[in-house]
Formats: C-alpha cells, sequence, structure tokens
C-alpha cells in the first residue's frame, strides 16, 4: 500500500483502539509518520507491506502507554528510563540523562524488537 494509505489506516486503528480518551492529533500523525517513513527506510521500500498494519499500531499504542507511564510516575520519569547512576562503595557514576526523553529511547527499544519482522519484508540494496 502507499504511504499516505498506510499513515491512514494506522492512524483510524489506533484512534478506535484509544477512542475512550482524547488523543492529540498533531502528535499522533507525527508518530504514525515516523514509524512509517521507519519501516519504509529500513525495510528499503516505497510501498508499505499490508501485514505491517498492524504491528505498526501496536508500536504507536506502546508509544503512548510509555508515554502515560512516565506523566503519572514518580519525578516524571518511567521505572524503563536510562540508568541515571551507579554506586557502589566510595566510588559513583552519574549519568546525563537529565535530557533525555524517556519515552523516546523506549520508542527505539520498541523499533528494534519489531526488526525479525521487518526482515521479510526488506529488500536487498547494492551500493556498488
Amino acid at each position: 500500500m502507499e504511504k499516505q494509505e498506510a499513515i491512514r489506516e494506522i492512524a483510524t486503528k489506533v484512534r478506535l483502539l484509544e477512542s475512550k480518551r482524547t488523543l492529540d492529533e498533531g502528535l499522533l500523525t507525527f508518530y504514525v509518520e515516523k514509524l512509517v517513513m521507519d519501516i519504509l527506510g529500513y525495510c528499503h521500500r516505497a510501498d508499505f507491506p499490508d501485514a505491517l498494519i498492524y504491528s505498526a499500531v501496536d508500536l504507536i499504542l506502546k508509544r503512548f502507554a510509555d508515554e502515560d507511564a512516565s506523566a503519572g510516575s514518580e519525578l516524571g520519569v518511567s521505572s524503563n528510563a536510562p540508568l541515571a547512576s551507579v554506586k557502589m562503595d566510595d566510588t559513583e557514576f552519574k549519568f546525563a540523562v537529565a535530557n533525555i526523553d524517556p519515552t523516546g529511547c523506549l520508542a527505539d527499544l520498541d523499533f528494534a524488537t519489531l526488526k525479525p519482522k521487518l526482515n521479510l519484508y526488506r529488500k536487498v540494496v547494492s551500493w556498488a
């Protein structure tokens, strides 16, 4: 299916499943477009495989769930957030994670879990 058709189809299904809450349409459109473009780029395709529609819907719903979990947790950081510090005895390492959006990190990890399925539709590219 064409890119724009895939974007419409995914967004429609997400709206259906999230009908009990008000979604930010701009954010939904951005997430769906980004995911479709990431999938097309990873697979080296111009057309979106029909079989990936529901996988894309699942990832978008997970993204919203991660945002909800992050917003509802202590200090606005979910339990799945990046490691902030490690301490053992008198040695402590602190990492700069204050400016990291944990939902963005989780979205990247979620996309990585989709790669085995995407590999079924990935086209071989020659750089010669």
